[in-house]
């Protein structure tokens, strides 16, 4: 299934790209029509991606860092442009960005 050694039609990703079209997915919200040009494949073939691959990343296992090791979250709130519309509701929009270095 994931190795493209199975029967079957081979896929037209990679598994390195195939989990990074599931991650773009996850992390960006866009549409299968919009993430297959941008991978080079139809918007069926994301779905199929995604679909495939995506329950498997969900529950791959996690390995527990050392206690004496520090981990660093970003949890920056930035608040962005919005249209009239949704600004005249009185609705505050914000959007969590982590930049890595």
């Amino acid at each position: 299934m994931l190795s493209g050694t199975d029967a079957g039609r081979p896929w037209a990703l990679n598994l390195p790209d195939r989990v990074l079209l599931v991650a773009v997915y996850w992390r960006t919200n866009l549409t299968m029509r919009q993430l297959g040009p941008l991978f080079g494949v139809s918007h069926s073939a994301a779905h199929r991606v995604i679909d495939t691959i995506g329950p498997l990343l969900a529950l791959a296992p996690v390995r527990r860092r050392p206690k004496d090791q520090v981990a660093i979250v970003d949890g920056t709130l930035i608040p962005t442009a919005r249209t009239l519309a949704t600004t005249a509701a009185g609705i505050a929009h914000l959007h969590n960005i982590a930049a890595g270095g």
